[in-house]
């Protein structure tokens, strides 16, 4: 039986029935899965946030050299200025004025004075100190005060005067605040050094002191481990080859007096080193 078959009445019935239970309205001859509609609906709408969520291609921005680029750019450029000034000085005078000429070490913008050398120019021993400190910087001199008493006197020790032996730095300014000289300050100051290496030829070099030894072999040497060693250092021109050895600076001695019998043993090489054949 279908609704066509129903009398008026009973379809004015069936309405009234409808509207009792709430069903005012007609939504249509087909019922409608609710449930279907709300899985359906919340598919689109996930594949429009993928859409939206989808990188927009951008134009490549030009490359611009990175902050480490342009230190390593500023090193090399600095380094190449101190090597050129240092080998083009043919003695000693003229490599005085090629470090006054030299302002890409920052350390000679605070210092007072620049350190540069003492003593004999011909000298078989050559001293290389660490940075200098606040007594060096107010004098001008390689070593003063306190450090230059004890000094002269570990020299007196083996036969020796500050005016025998060549006496120069690591670096030539003092660091603010006595502090440890940075890498950088090493290696701007080295092709001046080495060229007072080359220039002087001594037949033994001494480094006084942690800093020094690291500028001049391993940047992690420790002077408690390598103090005492010989070894040997050449100049990067290969012009020049002298015994090397490494021992206590004067004001770590000042600081821990006990480290003054193993100075004296290094001294005692020294000597010995400086007498052979």
């Amino acid at each position: 039986m279908t609704t066509d078959d129903w009398t008026r009445d009973e379809l004015l019935a069936a309405l009234e029935w409808q509207l009792s239970f709430g069903a005012d309205e007609a939504t249509g001859e087909t019922p409608i899965d609710s449930y279907a509609l709300t899985v359906e609906l919340a598919e689109k709408s996930k594949q429009s946030k993928a859409v939206q969520q989808q990188p927009i291609a951008k134009k490549a921005a030009p490359t611009k050299p990175t902050q480490a680029k342009k230190a390593l750019q500023s090193l090399q450029k600095t380094l190449a200025e101190a090597h050129q000034l240092a080998s083009g000085a043919t003695n000693l005078s003229e490599l005085a004025i090629a470090l006054q000429n030299f302002d890409g070490c920052s350390l000679k913008k605070t210092a007072m004075s620049t350190v540069w050398n003492e003593g004999s120019e011909t000298a078989e021993l050559m001293i290389i100190m660490g940075a200098p400190r606040a007594d060096e910087d107010r004098e001008g001199k390689t070593v003063a005060g306190q450090h230059r008493a004890l000094l002269s006197n570990m020299l007196k020790s083996i036969g020796l005067t500050l005016e025998q032996v060549y006496l120069t730095s690591c670096v030539f300014w003092r660091p603010p605040g006595d502090k440890k000289p940075t890498a950088n300050d090493l290696a701007y100051c080295k092709p001046f050094v080495d060229r007072q290496i080359a220039l002087v030829k001594p037949k033994v070099m001494m480094l006084l002191g942690e800093t020094t030894l690291r500028g001049f072999t391993d940047p992690d040497a420790s002077l408690l481990r390598q103090r005492g060693k010989w070894s040997e250092y050449a100049t990067p021109d290969g012009t020049v080859t002298t015994k090397t050895i490494a021992t206590f600076a004067p004001h770590m001695l000042l600081n821990t007096p006990r480290q003054k019998a193993l100075a004296w043993l290094d001294l005692r090489a020294i000597n010995k080193q400086l007498n052979a054949d």
